[in-house]
C-alpha cells in the first residue's frame, strides 16, 4: 500500500508541473510594438487501484496488486493581443480534432469492453 502513496506523489508531482502558470498563460510574444500572450485550458486526471487478499488463497496464490496513471491535455483557446490602441481577448473555436474525439470516446469503449467480458464469463461453464 505504501508503493501506491509513493507512485500516487509522483504522479501528483508530474501533474502539477504541467499544470504551471507558464502553461496557462503562456510567454509573451513580442511582435513589433504589439505583444500576444497566449491563453490555454489544461485539463488534469489521475486515477488509482489497488488489491489484496490477506489471508485467502485461491489454489495456493495470494495475491496483491496495485497502479496509478494521470494524465494531462493543454489546448490553446486564445490570445490576450496588447498593441498601442488598446487590449483585446481573441479566442479560438473550441472544435476537437479527430484525435481528441477518439480519446474521449475510449472510457465508454473500455465500459463496453468489460460488460461484454462479464456478459461472456457468465455464459461459459466453470
Amino acid at each position: 500500500m505504501e508503493q501506491i502513496k509513493d507512485l500516487m506523489a509522483q504522479v501528483g508531482e508530474q501533474l502539477a508541473a504541467t499544470a504551471s502558470s507558464d502553461v496557462v498563460v503562456g510567454t509573451p510574444i513580442q511582435i513589433g510594438t504589439v505583444t500576444v500572450v497566449p491563453l490555454s485550458r489544461i485539463s488534469l486526471g489521475l486515477g488509482v487501484g489497488a488489491g489484496a487478499t490477506e489471508g485467502q488463497q485461491q489454489k495456493g496464490v495470494s495475491g496483491k496488486g496495485g497502479g496509478t496513471g494521470g494524465g494531462a491535455k493543454v489546448r490553446p483557446v486564445g490570445a490576450v493581443v496588447f498593441s498601442e490602441s488598446g487590449v483585446e481577448v481573441l479566442s479560438l473555436p473550441d472544435r476537437p480534432g479527430k484525435l481528441d474525439r477518439l480519446l474521449d470516446a475510449i472510457p465508454g469503449l473500455i465500459d463496453r469492453f468489460q460488460r461484454v467480458q462479464q456478459k461472456i464469463g457468465e455464459v461459459t461453464p466453470r
